[in-house]
């Protein structure tokens, strides 16, 4: 531990009055000195106990003070100690004017989430709450200092392994605590941000898409006519995602006012409150016809009137998939991926997707690009017909 000095600094030969400064070396070669900005008369501070006398009618409380200091000035080198990390001056400034408001990271979290949902969506604010709680089943008291690499990389195992995440939902996981975990660095509260060198990896989107020949499965399986009214609405606006590229929630609210001939606008609901672009998407023949058969003569108002809770849409979906003879788990969220997919198979305009996606960064569209790879792959066949 270190011997830590406490000393008056008078400011001037004549002066009668100083300031108590601390003084001790955190390595043989880095010395720490700051003042405690307590004021002191040079006959109320005994040099030889390094305390204010008593003959200073403050004296208890500037002894309190200086007390504390001490006291955060040994907890930072007791913490560096217990974890076996090195400790250098400029390292120890920032743990020791760090703010000491919380006790866990749980408590930082509950009470920024508090300004923070004002600006998250219901369903990604909960998203975030679930996120959180499971770290804290993990780790009940969890603090600043626990949050390293070493500790990201083992919970992102906890997750992968015990938990039995998919990569893509642990990934997700992780980037919601990186969210946090850089609130808290911006705050002062840790020191290094431990995701500076621990990435996130973009994966293929969550849930399955369609080929083309199961989209057409169900395109034959609506336009039959025997289905019941609530599979039948569902499928409708499950096939209206796939032909729009739209999130359920826009979705559920798009007007009949938002459309032109050819094209109709949007905003993403999830950027409404951090000043989004409007987002124009082309009309296709078959989404055209879906429209017609949803609004029938009405020229305006909501699109989709008494939809189902989303829950209850994905339940039915699965029943829709068994009819279709379809081996995968629909969820309304693969209808957009199967728009992504089929679009960029088609077309292989990343860019122009990016665009109809609403993504703000091509990085989140990229998660697509396994098709192009797939085009890769099939157009290098190509050259397997000549021969050397």
């Amino acid at each position: 531990m270190a011997t830590i000095k406490l000393y008056l600094r008078q400011y001037g030969v004549k002066s009668k009055d100083g300031v108590v400064w601390v003084s001790f070396y955190v390595t043989r070669r880095e010395k720490v000195h700051f003042s405690t900005k307590i004021s002191v008369s040079k006959k109320d501070w005994s040099e030889k106990k390094q305390c204010v006398s008593s003959s200073d009618k403050q004296c208890n409380d500037k002894n309190l003070i200086l007390e504390n200091i001490l006291a955060r000035i040994n907890n930072v080198f007791v913490k560096y100690r217990l974890k076996d990390k090195k400790l250098s001056k400029l390292t120890f400034l920032r743990a020791y004017n760090r703010p000491d408001d919380y006790d866990t990271f749980f408590d930082f979290f509950d009470e920024y989430i508090k300004k923070e949902a004002r600006r998250l969506e219901g369903s990604t604010l909960q998203t975030h709450l679930s996120v959180i709680s499971k770290i804290k089943i993990y780790n009940p008291e969890l603090t600043f200092d626990d949050i390293d690499t070493n500790w990201l990389d083992d919970y992102f195992c906890y997750l992968m392994k015990d938990l039995e995440n998919n990569q893509n939902t642990a990934y997700k996981n992780m980037a919601v605590l990186k969210k946090y975990v850089s609130a808290a660095v911006r705050a002062g509260y840790i020191e290094e941000n431990p995701f500076a060198t621990w990435k996130i990896k973009k994966g293929l989107p969550s849930g399955d898409f369609l080929t083309e020949y199961e989209l057409n499965q169900l395109l034959d399986l609506y336009k039959n006519g025997y289905l019941d009214t609530k599979i039948y609405k569902t499928l409708e606006f499950f096939l209206f995602l796939c032909f729009s590229s739209l999130h359920v929630g826009d979705a559920k609210g798009l007007m009949l006012e938002q459309f032109a001939v050819d094209t109709f606008t949007y905003y993403r609901i999830k950027l409404k409150n951090r000043k989004p672009m409007p987002i124009q998407v082309p009309i296709s023949d078959p989404l055209r016809q879906l429209i017609r058969n949803v609004v029938g003569t009405r020229k305006k108002g909501i699109i989709f009137e008494h939809l189902l809770a989303e829950q209850t849409m994905n339940r039915i979906l699965k029943d829709i998939a068994v009819m279709a003879n379809i081996d995968k788990t629909l969820t309304m969220k693969v209808g957009r991926h199967t728009f992504a997919t089929i679009y960029l198979r088609k077309t292989k305009d990343i860019a122009s997707l990016k665009e109809i996606l609403g993504h703000s960064d091509l990085k989140e569209t990229l998660v697509y690009a396994h098709v192009l790879n797939e085009s890769k792959i099939e157009g290098i066949q190509c050259f397997n017909g000549f021969s050397l």
